[in-house]
Formats: C-alpha cells, sequence, structure tokens
C-alpha cells in the first residue's frame, strides 16, 4: 500500500487530464485544489493506494456508477443543478446550496413527507449498499481515469479506505456505464443504489444489461441536472479478475513527468509519449469546436489545421463526452478504444471538451495516441466498444496498424 503525498495527487491532475481523452471532468483551479487538499491533510488523514493483488479475495469492494454530462435548455430550465461545468469542477460551486434555492424560488409543490435534500445525498448510497449487502467496503474502485481521480481519493481518506490501483475503463475515459471492462467479464451489477443531488435514492434488484443500466441511470441525470451517482459492490476475487491494473499509478507517473519537464524547460510531448509509450497523431491549431449538450451527454466536433510536419493536412475529431472517432484528411483514422488525447503542445495540458475555453480559435495542440488496454481488443471487448456502437459504418483499426 503506498501513502501519496500533496504532490503525487497533484500529478494525478496532471496526468489524469492527459489521459481523459477530452472527458471525466475538468481540472480543478490549483486554488481549489489546494484548499480541498489542505483540509485532508490537516486532518492527518492518508490517501492510501493499494495494489490490486493485495485485496483479499472474499473482501468487497464498492464501484462508482456516476453518470453525467450536458442537458438541454428544456431540462436546464427545470432541473439545473450547477450553472456551468467550470463552476462544478473549477471553483468548486455548491450544487446543494443551489438545488435548495431552485426549489424555493421555483416553488416545486412539495409533499407533506418531502425531504428537502442535504450534504449527505452521495453518502446515503453507500450507507443504503452497506445495508443491503451487509458488509463495508474494504477500498475503493475506480471507473476511469481523469482530471478528478485526486477527488476520489480524498472522499476514500476521509473514510480511512484505500483506493484500488485500477480502473474498468482502461486508462482513459468513457462516456457510458456500459463502456467498462466490467461487461465484458459479465461482472454482475445489482444490487446497486443510484441517488441525485435532488435527494431522490433508487435500488436497483434486477436490470437486464449493462447498457440498459446505462440507459436508465442516463435519464435519470438528464432530469436531475445532468448528474447522477451512486455504488455497486464487487467481490475481491471477480475485481482481480475484471479490471486494468496499475492505471492510477500511471497516471501519477504521467503527471509527474510532464510537471518535470515544465520545471527544466524540455519537450512535454516527448515526455508524454516517452512514459505512455503512445503515438503523435497530429499537431495543428484549433480551427473550430463545436459542443451540443443533450442527454446528459456533451456531443460535438473538434477540427485541427495541421502546422509543421502535418502542415497543408487537417485532423477532425467527434467526441461523445470522451474523443471516440478521428479523420485525417477526411479518411477514417484512429478510433475508439484506442483513446485519443489533446494536449497543448507547449505546456502538455490535457484539454477538456467540457471547458470550451480550452480550445481557443489557434491555440497549438498535439493529437495523442496509445493503444486500448488489451481487454477492449478481446472478441467480446469490440462487440461492446467500437465506432459502430456510436452509429459510424467505420471498421476497427488497432492504432499500430497505421505507424507499421
Amino acid at each position: 500500500m503506498k501513502i501519496l503525498t500533496k504532490q503525487d495527487l497533484w500529478d494525478s491532475v496532471i496526468g489524469g487530464s492527459i489521459l481523459a481523452t477530452g472527458g471525466g471532468g475538468i481540472a480543478p483551479s490549483i486554488e481549489r485544489f489546494n484548499a480541498t487538499v489542505s483540509h485532508v491533510f490537516e486532518k492527518k488523514l492518508e490517501c492510501k493506494l493499494v495494489n490490486i493483488q493485495d485485496i483479499p479475495n472474499d473482501s468487497c469492494v464498492f464501484y462508482g456508477i456516476g453518470a453525467g454530462g450536458g442537458i438541454e435548455r428544456e431540462l436546464k430550465n427545470k432541473y439545473m443543478a450547477y450553472p456551468s461545468y467550470a463552476d462544478l469542477f473549477i471553483n468548486g460551486f455548491d450544487p446543494l446550496k443551489f438545488i435548495k434555492y431552485q426549489i424555493k424560488e421555483k416553488k416545486f409543490l412539495l409533499n407533506s413527507w418531502s425531504e428537502i435534500p442535504d450534504g449527505e445525498w452521495e453518502n446515503t448510497t453507500e450507507k443504503k449498499l452497506v445495508e443491503l449487502i451487509g458488509e463495508k467496503p474494504f477500498a475503493y474502485c475506480p471507473s476511469e481515469i481523469g482530471p478528478n481521480i485526486w477527488g476520489q481519493l480524498l472522499n476514500a481518506a476521509r473514510k480511512g479506505k484505500p483506493v484500488v490501483d485500477c480502473d474498468t475503463a482502461g486508462y482513459r475515459a468513457v462516456p457510458e456505464l456500459s463502456l467498462t471492462s466490467l461487461n465484458v467479464m459479465n461482472v454482475t451489477i445489482v444490487p446497486a443504489v443510484l441517488a441525485t443531488v435532488w435527494g431522490d435514492m433508487l435500488i436497483y434488484e434486477k436490470v437486464l444489461s449493462w447498457q440498459r443500466f446505462e440507459d436508465i441511470n442516463r435519464f435519470v441525470a438528464a432530469i436531475s441536472g445532468g448528474e447522477a451517482s451512486g455504488l455497486m459492490s464487487i467481490e475481491g476475487s471477480i475485481l482481480k479478475e475484471s479490471v486494468i491494473h496499475g492505471t492510477v499509478s500511471k497516471a501519477i507517473a504521467i503527471g509527474r513527468a510532464v510537471r518535470e519537464a515544465r520545471e527544466i524547460g524540455k519537450d512535454t510531448i516527448e515526455a508524454i509519449l516517452h512514459v505512455t509509450g503512445g503515438y503523435k497523431l497530429f499537431e495543428g491549431k484549433i480551427v473550430s469546436f463545436i459542443r451540443e449538450d443533450k442527454y446528459a451527454f456533451a456531443w460535438g466536433e473538434t477540427r485541427l489545421d495541421g502546422v509543421g510536419q502535418f502542415a497543408d493536412h487537417t485532423f477532425e475529431i467527434w467526441f461523445k463526452n470522451e474523443n471516440q472517432i478521428s479523420w485525417l484528411d477526411s479518411e477514417p483514422y484512429v478510433t475508439c478504444p484506442d483513446p485519443i488525447n489533446i494536449v497543448d503542445s507547449k505546456t502538455g495540458q490535457g484539454l477538456s471538451n467540457f471547458y470550451q475555453q480550452d480550445f481557443q480559435t489557434g491555440r497549438e495542440v498535439t493529437v495523442i495516441g496509445l493503444k486500448c488496454a488489451d481487454i477492449w481488443r478481446t472478441e467480446r471487448g469490440l462487440k461492446i466498444y467500437n465506432p459502430r456502437h456510436f452509429g459510424f459504418d467505420i471498421p476497427y483499426t488497432p492504432i499500430q496498424k497505421f505507424f507499421e
């Protein structure tokens, strides 16, 4: 078990932003990060990262089942939980306070038994799951890697529990709950508990499939301001066979390499490529960035014009929360499940599709592609996660084929 330092956590923000394929939220401001982390470290709480092989086979590990993204204007008018992604992720916006304001100002007709939501809405899911299975968690398992993995580590520290050094997306973020290694390995979902910031709680006793589970949770998120979250439990022995190992450590290592490169004036892109073993797909300037929020997702396209060795070439990316499909000179290129990451060419900062300001016209960026986790290249893995899942009649071509 490793005890993480404050520097490790900030490195996880840097590395997580790079690996997040444009999704997974937005990196916090350094001010918000310092303020939040300081509260935890001042209380002498420890952020623990545990190797998956050290998880007892008969223990239970709690796994987050959050769903979230953009919602259309009509739903925002009725259920908005936060004004913008920047407010929520960067500035530490308080959705609970805003929800109470919404309830008061919109004069929702409540019942005599109605309960105004409180700050424990997320903790209630864990309390209920413990009640259902009769066991407390040994640790917590990340669902994906992104800029906010530090928040999961802090939440676990507050409960005196470790986070497992793994994830179920494969050192990337994904837009749907069904795009998980747990689905590939046929891991059972129920019982699961879902909650919203409005104070609702749903308990799953039976669900048809992982895709049906995603669809139900997504619509709950859409009518809850764009977010719903909860937990399910996985037995230690099953977890070991169903996740991608060492991915939190990988994010920290990437973040450390980029930070150190910045400090001594070295090339951050080369640092990323060296640590990840990735491929430089493109270098260019942002020409356009179009995003539409609906169905609790952020959808859109990013277009780049090439510079340097890529001059006179174009690059396009389609995203659904995360970057999924790319085209080089209008021809299909690297696609999901291989991760496609856009980073600032000078600083190595990972860009987030949830943050419009990241995509200012003319910004010089580099697109880095990685080989996906092996589990996605299995027969069932590719049935679950491929371009056709998103409606594109494009066959999946492993990224390394473009560089042979």
